[in-house]
């Protein structure tokens, strides 16, 4: 036998019907929309005698109203964290859960001591396709490309922007661990640039030209040249960076991580600490903070000679530099709704490179998540749900070859 509690208008928050009073007058007393308060009171009434019409019965003394949604303080979120959910195995995010696509808003910073450069683009995520663990994604990107906030207008950058067009969509392949470790439609991009280079030399003419042609050409020698060429994208670099691998218990490692310096360089090497907060964020995101010191053989003077490996002629003197990385990641797919990264670099003029993204569609949303104004600009920009967003954030560079080659262009 089951006790059923009698009802009581002492468990609902309830206001107290008045002479004159009508369903339109206290909607509006209380700041409530007609149907909502209707709808309500009708769901949670003791009868059917009770539900309230056009007008309030007569021997009804209480309207049920529904309680106002508590806001919490930053400090009542904190204390409500969820923890993280490990849908593999613990500690472990996997990209087995990345299938679908994103389209993220990237800017790309070079800082050279005082001289600052950014390059600013739109690009596209979609997942293809798992074979044995590791997982393959179109790259696609928007055709407009911004330099130091503004649309390209040189002859070397459109020539260098409709060549690089020719890349696009690439097919990449990453491993378990996150990390991206080739392309994957080589044939398709020879083709494309065969075309594409037709279609400039309609427009350009000249020894500027055909030297952006060789470089290209070179690039494109064979499916090894153009991995080499475009492994130094920064922001392919930090989205598959390696974050999706089996974490310790406490969810802290430390490794050796890399980051793409100058197109004639080798990778700067850093070693960061890794770690995953054990709770979401107060949005429901997964926190990853990286962390860590310049750890390369090479000397202050090697990097500003730009070379490959330490030479023992020059100084001894070691260069200083400091990683930080966060990443904001969806709780249900293991990919990055937003991230930022900066790696520097302690010369006598010092540089600083830096990577910031946000999914456009809670772009709004994920600064807020990420306490930081990630970029400010004058220009709006409507999201697909047409709520426009003053934090326009664009993409790196097509690929580091490309500012190398703009560069080529002007020698």
């Amino acid at each position: 036998m089951s006790y059923i509690k009698p009802f009581s208008y002492d468990d609902f928050l309830t206001y107290k019907i008045q002479e004159d009073d009508t369903p339109e007058s206290v909607a509006e007393k209380l700041d409530i929309d007609l149907y909502a308060l209707r709808s309500y009171h009708n769901r949670y009434c003791e009868s059917v005698e009770d539900c309230i019409g056009p007008v309030f019965p007569r021997h009804l003394k209480f309207v049920i109203i529904k309680p106002p949604i508590v806001q919490l303080t930053d400090e009542e979120k904190e204390q409500q964290r969820n923890k993280v959910v490990f849908n593999d195995s613990p500690g472990k995010l996997s990209l087995n859960y990345s299938h679908g696509e994103k389209t993220y808003a990237v800017l790309c910073t070079i800082e050279n001591g005082k001289d600052v450069h950014s390059i600013k683009q739109q690009i596209k995520i979609s997942w293809q396709a798992e074979n044995a663990g590791f997982h393959f994604y179109y790259v696609s990107r928007d055709e407009a490309l911004y330099v130091n906030d503004t649309a390209v207008n040189t002859m070397a950058q459109e020539i260098a922007q409709k060549a690089s067009q020719a890349l696009y969509p690439l097919l990449i392949v990453v491993d378990e661990n996150g990390k991206w470790v080739y392309v994957n439609n080589y044939d398709q991009i020879v083709e494309r640039w065969n075309e594409t280079k037709n279609q400039i030399r309609k427009y350009y003419k000249g020894d500027q030209t055909e030297k952006y042609f060789k470089i290209y050409d070179k690039n494109l020698a064979d499916e090894d040249s153009l991995f080499l060429s475009i492994q130094k994208d920064w922001f392919l670099n930090a989205l598959f960076n390696e974050i999706h691998v089996q974490y310790p218990q406490d969810l802290s490692l430390k490794k050796h991580t890399s980051f793409p310096h100058l197109p004639n360089t080798k990778s700067i090497q850093y070693f960061v600490n890794q770690k995953i907060d054990e709770h979401l964020d107060t949005n429901n995101l997964i926190l990853i903070d990286i962390i860590g010191k310049l750890d390369d053989s090479r000397t202050k003077t090697d990097f500003q000679n730009e070379l490959n490996h330490p030479v023992k002629e020059y100084s001894d003197e070691k260069a200083g530099g400091n990683y930080t990385a966060k990443y904001y990641l969806n709780p249900n797919s293991y990919m990055p709704e937003a991230f930022i990264v900066n790696a520097d670099l302690e010369l006598d003029i010092p540089q600083k490179y830096t990577v910031t993204a946000t999914h456009l569609d809670t772009a709004t949303e994920l600064v807020i998540a990420s306490r930081q104004p990630l970029f400010v600009s004058e220009t709006t920009i409507k999201t697909k749900s047409g709520n426009s967003f003053w934090y326009l954030l664009f993409t790196i560079l097509i690929f580091v070859a490309l500012i190398y080659a703009i560069s080529k262009l002007y020698t």
